[in-house]
């Protein structure tokens, strides 16, 4: 007995919650560590560490720029206390749960369309190359249902003024019109490849360890969904700070750079800072991004457990 895409797209949509939920705190410190944004005329001096650059460029009211994670969740804390630390969650939570469902749903999809274009063909496995090209085009068609909810998180996490989602929606729509809720949509599609490189690493790694094993153990589920979140996040990390550049709350601050694309965004980042830039929040980035990730699996193959375990005491009331 298997699960429709829509048994599987909410089992992965509830997993993700939970598993968000946990690290919530990790997500809204790289968010803010990622955006932050050193102008162009300060000048980078090869002797002095990025933490100097940053003491260099401060906001209009004096404040140094974050650091690192344990910075950004002390000065959180000092001003809002721990409810500081899950300042925007709803609507991180409600993109999250719209994100995956959309994804797993038509990752699913997309898999068993591939397998009935070759169920004549005996024993039929896909490559490597295929998996990942799976994954990919099913982000890419998330992508395109879900951007808006995204960029308006985005807005949320980096909003001084506390606005409430409605109000960052109509700024948004002054702003930049209908377009501005997928601004970002050329780095979102390039960044498919990081579900792409998650999904199909974990499947490679899966079907390596424990072959045709339908399901694993929680322990086993995040121990391989780490993995997989490790090498997708080390590989796109560039692009995802350019994602936050461009989605980034428009403020007064004389700091605040507008982009007129990710490789601007890039080309920023590089000149100011180098790869310490390109690679900044890494660490939230990926304690957040493999914890969720490995949570996210071993939630899912639990949840489709229980998913099926209901549908079969559904089949055996109406019996």
């Amino acid at each position: 007995m298997s699960l429709s895409p829509i048994e599987k797209a909410a089992s992965g949509a509830l997993a993700s919650v939970i598993a968000n939920t946990l690290v919530y705190p990790l997500d809204l410190s790289k968010t803010l560590i990622q955006t932050q944004v050193v102008p162009k005329s300060t000048p980078i001096d090869k002797s002095s560490s990025i933490d100097s650059v940053y003491q260099q460029s401060n906001d209009p009211k004096g404040e140094k720029k974050y650091k690192h994670t344990l910075d950004v969740l002390k000065r959180i804390y000092a001003k809002k206390g721990i409810l500081g630390w899950y300042h925007g969650l709803f609507s991180s939570i409600l993109g999250t749960a719209a994100q995956n469902f959309s994804y797993f749903y038509w990752y699913t999809i997309v898999k068993r369309v591939y397998a009935n274009m070759h169920k004549k063909i005996p024993h039929h496995k896909a490559s490597t190359f295929t998996e990942l090209f799976l994954g990919a085009l099913a982000a890419a068609i998330s992508q395109m249902f879900t951007m808006p909810i995204g960029v308006i998180t985005t807005q949320q996490q980096t909003d001084k003024d506390h606005n409430n989602l409605f109000q960052l929606a109509q700024q948004v729509y002054k702003k930049d019109g209908v377009t501005g809720f997928w601004r970002g949509l050329r780095v979102s599609l390039v960044l498919c490849i990081n579900p792409s490189i998650t999904y199909g690493s974990y499947e490679r790694l899966r079907t390596l360890f424990y072959g045709e094993k339908q399901y694993l153990s929680p322990i086993e589920s995040f121990s391989l969904g780490v993995v997989a979140k490790s090498l997708a996040t080390v590989v796109t990390q560039p692009l995802i700070v350019s994602k936050a550049m461009l989605q980034k709350k428009d403020s007064d601050d004389p700091d605040h750079v507008r982009f007129d694309g990710f490789t601007h965004a890039l080309e920023h980042l590089w000149s100011t800072e180098r790869f310490k830039g390109l690679y900044k929040g890494i660490a939230p980035q990926l304690v957040k991004g493999v914890f969720v990730q490995g949570l996210l699996f071993m939630f899912k193959d639990q949840l489709d457990l229980f998913f099926m375990f209901l549908l079969q005491l559904l089949k055996a009331k109406k019996k």
